[in-house]
């Protein structure tokens, strides 16, 4: 979905399939004029596929074209692939590819909330970075003893940002077929046992890491497992309403891309 000042630019489409946007008055009855001083106009994605990438170039194209001496913000809390940050075995440094689409709409600022890792910061030029997570530690953070990290990427991004004990994971996968093969918790016994735990991470999709990183934890005497992503996917919607099968007491979210509402409706039928 993309909005522009709070309006979604997608009226619906024609009967070859193409997008129909709404009208160009509508998007100038949007705008924020008059005023004597250059104003900032508000592009708003919410990535639910690469068509709202092309949604976007059409739309900043026309801004730019209509108030060309204005100033524009993007906010994109959720950046798509994200994940991939670098070449792996045969797959393409797609995040740098997306970054240089964004970069070449030469906005005043792009919003990001969570990035994967740091490689899209240093990709993305004007970019600012929230963690809501921060947030929700300094609000409901004496809830727990302890944080825990799923794997080391997690340990190294967000020990960085948060001040308070922690332990993490490992994971080994099948990069053929994305599958866990095994999973183990870096901690002592001592360290779980009776412990009030909050795993920590980026987004979640199936699921099935943070399922094992429960499962250990529960295993080791952890008294309650409850689980903190800034990005809920669509694919994550079993493993939310499930808790996780399960092993997990809570699940929160910053819900980025206005999943929960969806996820707490009955599934439609096939």
């Amino acid at each position: 979905m993309l909005k522009f000042n709070g309006e979604n630019v997608v009226k619906g489409r024609f009967p070859n399939n193409e997008v129909d946007y709404i009208s160009k008055q509508k998007l100038i009855d949007t705008c924020p004029y008059p005023f004597e001083e250059p104003s900032w106009d508000t592009f708003e994605l919410i990535f639910e596929s690469n068509e709202d990438l092309f949604n976007l170039q059409i739309i900043k194209k026309w801004w730019n074209d209509a108030y060309p001496n204005n100033w524009a913000r993007l906010i994109i809390e959720y950046f798509p692939y994200g994940q991939m940050d670098r070449e792996m075995n045969e797959h393409l440094f797609s995040l740098k590819y997306v970054a240089e689409i964004i970069n070449d709409l030469d906005f005043r600022v792009v919003y990001i909330s969570d990035p994967h890792s740091n490689v899209l910061p240093a990709l993305l030029k004007h970019c600012s970075v929230d963690y809501p997570i921060k947030d929700y530690i300094s609000e409901k953070g004496s809830n727990y003893d302890l944080l825990f990290y799923p794997d080391n990427g997690a340990a190294k991004k967000y020990s960085e940002l948060i001040d308070k004990p922690y332990r993490f994971g490992n994971k080994k996968r099948n990069l053929d077929t994305g599958e866990i093969v095994c999973y183990e918790v870096i901690a002592d016994k001592a360290d779980i046992e009776g412990k009030r735990i909050l795993i920590v991470d980026d987004m979640v999709m199936g699921g099935r890491t943070f399922v094992e990183a429960a499962k250990a934890l529960r295993e080791m005497g952890a008294s309650q497992v409850d689980l903190y992503v800034t990005h809920l996917k669509p694919e994550s919607r079993k493993f939310y309403n499930s808790n996780g099968n399960g092993l997990l007491d809570n699940i929160f979210s910053a819900d980025t891309l206005g999943m929960i509402e969806v996820f707490n409706t009955p599934e439609p039928r096939p």
